[in-house]
């Protein structure tokens, strides 16, 4: 890693990790078996092998997280808090879906967090027979500060960050925009 990916790293991952943990939902964008797109939200915590939902597969993001495992998350900034609604601090991830068995020891420990997090409303849903529990393990990811702050992150504790250097340019000039007061 070289010095300034360094210094990024060290300035970044203390914020993306701050952000997320700020968080109580995500969204999710899940897909059935003949590709027929939902979105979604849905209260987590975090784990070390990734992010837990316990969600009724009486809702369609269950049922298409059960046949087709793979999902896109996004943690977002809340519309009232952001300085600009065009460019909501954001975190985002490809990643697969797992049910979890009952039977599992990650049910147990995921459901305990759970509870911790958001209170009694978790011991009354685990006990549901359609409340199934999944584990989204993030693969590759996008942390989104604002208008030309794109950083690529890793699912492995957001180690790897890659600033994206890709600009939006105007269609009058061409030149290349990466500053938020020069959109306007």
């Amino acid at each position: 890693m070289s010095e300034r990916q360094e210094r990024l790293q060290n300035r970044l991952q203390p914020e993306i990790r701050e952000f997320r943990d700020a968080c109580r939902t995500l969204q999710l964008a899940t897909v059935d078996g003949e590709g027929r797109p939902n979105a979604s939200y849905a209260p987590f915590v975090l784990q070390s092998d990734g992010y837990y939902v316990l969600i009724s597969e009486i809702a369609r993001h269950a049922r298409n997280l059960q046949q087709v495992p793979q999902v896109s998350l996004m943690l977002i900034e809340d519309e009232g808090g952001a300085r600009e609604l065009f460019a909501r601090k954001r975190l985002t991830f490809d990643a697969s879906a797992e049910v979890v068995a009952r039977d599992d020891g990650r049910w147990q420990a995921a459901v305990t967090a759970l509870q911790d997090r958001f209170g009694e409303i978790i011991a009354g849903l685990s006990r549901l027979e359609d409340f199934k529990l999944f584990c989204l393990k993030p693969q590759q990811g996008l942390f989104v500060k604002g208008f030309g702050q794109a950083f690529q992150v890793s699912s492995d504790e957001l180690v790897e960050v890659v600033h994206l250097v890709e600009g939006h340019k105007r269609v009058d000039t061409g030149e290349v925009i990466t500053r938020t007061d020069k959109v306007l």
